[in-house]
């Protein structure tokens, strides 16, 4: 009997403690920048909402006519490095401070179909030639190169091949074309660039050489089209960069705006806080790559875009450009480092 009593306070002691934590633990937006911020949660739900907010890109220079095709900038071995979206094999290093070209590293022997971004890992980079503007291309991939192999000259390429699990036509003008992309331990995921619906679609592969099918993860309504990505693994932070569109009206597209994507839970990288940043109103760029080295200053290149519709030229020049991030980072930063 007095085991019998012993178990049943035992259990009763277990509930108790269970029930304080499930009390303890409150669900809501933990961002005190959002509008709707709860002092009260300990869970990130995801919730946040944020006031429609506006950021100064400051131009640092025009890009050399050798890089007007720039599509990726990256943070590697101490510079920011650029890549032309096709037909050229080198990578350009760039002045932080006035864009101008400080080095040249060409690959031999690499083909560069429609190569739209570059990231890394501690080992490798990985070039993206998956540019799909048409929606009618298959031989998608993703070249991933020795960093040790570069630096040395002797180029050790392998190929990542793969396919969108639903993309089963060869339909022309659909939202299978992408230009941004992260890798993390063990995977790659790809943000889509939706030209009919401007939202993004998370698709996953492993980041081994062979051919793979990339699966669905998630989609967001960013209003816009996705063209670059960085990643910071350790602060689970990724800051994409894209533009607006509209076929309808080319007045309209070409609008910059930034979206972090902060505080999230494995890998599903919008479970956590979802926040927009326009550029200044009437700013019109085709940003394209986005880099950073601390997590606080982003430096984003724009291709040159020209084009003639209603008898009127739209010609935008290749810039650098930096964005500094800190009032809106600095926060989330602080909390965890």
């Amino acid at each position: 009997m007095r085991f019998f009593s012993h178990t049943i306070l035992v259990l009763f002691g277990l509930l108790i403690a269970t029930v304080e934590i499930g009390w303890a633990q409150v669900c809501g937006c933990t961002d005190p920048q959002a509008r709707n911020y709860n002092a009260e949660a300990t869970v990130n739900d995801g919730s946040c909402q944020y006031a429609h907010t506006t950021i100064k890109a400051e131009v640092l220079g025009a890009l050399d006519s050798l890089v007007e095709g720039s599509s990726t900038l990256f943070h590697w071995q101490g510079g920011f490095w650029t890549y032309n979206d096709h037909v050229d094999n080198c990578l350009y290093r760039i002045d932080s401070t006035n864009a101008t070209i400080i080095e040249r590293l060409c690959i031999n022997g690499l083909r560069n179909q429609d190569t739209e971004e570059i990231t890394q890992d501690s080992l490798y980079l990985y070039f993206g030639d998956f540019g799909n503007n048409a929606g009618n291309r298959h031989n998608l991939q993703i070249l991933r190169i020795s960093k040790e192999s570069i630096v040395n000259q002797t180029f050790k390429v392998d190929t990542i091949r793969f396919d969108y699990e639903d993309n089963k036509t060869l339909q022309k003008l659909t939202d299978f074309d992408c230009e941004a992309f992260i890798v993390t331990d063990d995977s790659i995921y790809l943000f889509t660039k939706q030209w009919f619906s401007s939202m993004t679609t998370v698709y996953s592969l492993p980041k081994t050489p062979g051919t793979h099918i990339a699966h669905r993860r998630e989609t967001y309504n960013v209003k816009g089209l996705i063209t670059g990505a960085t990643y910071i693994p350790e602060y689970q932070l990724i800051v994409l960069c894209g533009y607006d569109y509209n076929k309808n009206n080319i007045f309209s597209a070409l609008h910059p705006f930034l979206y972090l994507l902060y505080d999230f839970k494995d890998n599903r990288f919008f479970s956590g806080n979802k926040r927009r940043l326009d550029f200044a109103s009437g700013v019109k760029a085709q940003i394209e790559g986005i880099a950073t080295s601390d997590g606080l200053d982003f430096y984003l290149t724009c291709e040159h875009f020209h084009t003639a519709r209603l008898g009127i030229t739209f010609d935008f020049p290749a810039q650098l450009r930096r964005v500094d991030l800190w009032k809106y980072l600095m926060p989330y930063l602080n909390g965890i480092r």
